[in-house]
């Protein structure tokens, strides 16, 4: 296809993405419909037949047409969900074009990070801001400004993920789905509060990127979720997660050359990247807003043991690929190490120090009194069984894959904290 088609594609695809999230806000289905039906017929008018043969490939026009089809879904999802969210959510879709376009260039490769969540972020107070000012929605700044960043760390993450076109897809639907949970919890910060926490977790995780530590989406993901623990609790809530982090990354640096020599070293370094970061992270998260927003305590507790977990996984993992005995926790026959579900003397010992540790740290930044360390403890030990149980079972049938596994395990907490508090 002609460059000066490919313009024109693209041309219309922004425009139409600007009408009719502009269109949206006011609630009239047929008019939103009318407005996309008038653009998606010009976009199928110019391709043609080409649409027909290129749907099974990564191109500009499959992509668009995807997009288009998921536009409409949500136009209709606006018979149940409020009208903002349909309309941000394709609106961001504007930012998503200038990077496309702009993100080539090598000298932006090192700030690649903020450039996206600034655009994205931009691009979505700017709508939401045009909401406020013709009333279609009765915000405070605070919460839109909390709207706008989290909207864009998200997208900004997406776009770090996807580098194929069809990333629009995924983001539209990301964003959606980020901005929806976020209406639900109606929960905001003040801006001094949700800048500090940005910063924090921003700077933080960029140093972890350059010290090979973390990759791009890694760091995206541990701002996401560090931001977002600050916010919903306080700065306590989020060293326990980083000591996790911390702890985590030096156990996979430990013997790193002895690992990689008998094939079981973790890849690229051990950087971790977003499926490493939010399989371990996501369960914190969600007991982290719930405890923030309900108060309860087995979500305090969930919170712990969960990071307990993570790093008692990691160290068991991490220190026992090392052991030169090491047998399946389904049968106890003996393994070569780094097997999934693979367990030894050395891994359970490093286990239970890890769970230790977060236990105690709560203790003594006063999340927790004394008598209630040996529940994240003893649950996040129970769920670093899981975790082995689950990898000698589904991983190693195919089932789960390692994230799967340790998203798993880390959320299996809630249920262990429950039985010890009665």
């Amino acid at each position: 296809m002609g460059k000066g088609i490919q313009k024109i594609n693209e041309t219309i695809f922004i425009i139409s993405i600007v009408f009719i999230s502009i269109v949206v806000p006011f609630g009239d289905l047929k008019l939103s419909i009318g407005i996309f039906t008038i653009f998606f017929s010009i976009f199928l008018v110019i391709n043609g037949e080409r649409i027909r043969f290129s749907l099974k490939k990564m191109n500009f026009e499959t992509s668009a047409f995807n997009s288009y089809l998921v536009i409409l879904l949500l136009i209709v999802l606006g018979l149940v969900v409020e009208h903002y969210i349909i309309g941000v959510s394709i609106f961001i879709l504007l930012a998503n074009e200038l990077l496309h376009n702009h993100l080539s260039n090598p000298k932006l490769e090192r700030i690649n990070p903020l450039i996206k969540i600034g655009l994205f972020s931009l691009s979505t107070f700017m709508y939401l801001y045009y909401l406020l000012r013709f009333n279609f929605i009765n915000f405070d700044l605070n919460f839109l400004i909390f709207l706008s960043l989290l909207g864009g760390i998200s997208s900004a993450l997406i776009k770090s993920i996807e580098t194929e076109n069809d990333d629009r897809v995924t983001l539209i639907t990301s964003a959606f789905t980020v901005f929806l949970i976020f209406s639900i919890y109606g929960i905001s910060a003040n801006l001094k509060e949700l800048l500090m926490a940005f910063l924090l977790s921003f700077g933080l995780s960029l140093t972890a990127m350059r010290a090979g530590v973390a990759d791009e989406s890694g760091l995206l993901s541990a701002t996401l979720i560090g931001t977002l623990i600050i916010v919903f609790t306080d700065i306590r809530f989020f060293l326990i997660l980083l000591s996790f982090y911390i702890i985590g990354s030096l156990a996979t640096k430990y013997k790193y050359s002895q690992k990689e020599l008998l094939g079981v070293g973790e890849p690229a370094g051990g950087a971790r990247g977003y499926s490493n970061v939010f399989a371990n992270s996501l369960p914190a998260l969600f007991f982290a807003m719930n405890y923030g927003v309900y108060g309860y305590e087995i979500f305090l507790l969930s919170f712990i043991a969960s990071i307990s977990c993570a790093l008692g996984d990691t160290m068991a993992s991490e220190i026992g690929k090392t052991s030169r005995d090491v047998y399946l926790i389904t049968d106890f026959s003996k393994v070569i190490p780094g097997e999934s579900g693979g367990i030894s003397i050395k891994g359970e010992v490093s286990a239970f120090l890890g769970c230790l540790i977060v236990s105690v740290l709560a203790f003594l930044l006063g999340i927790i009194p004394a008598k209630d360390v040996f529940i994240p403890l003893l649950a996040g030990f129970i769920a670093v069984h899981v975790d082995s149980i689950l990898g000698a079972t589904l991983e190693k049938m195919g089932h789960l894959s390692n994230s799967g596994v340790n998203f798993l395990a880390t959320s299996s907490v809630i249920v262990f904290c429950y039985f010890l508090l009665l």
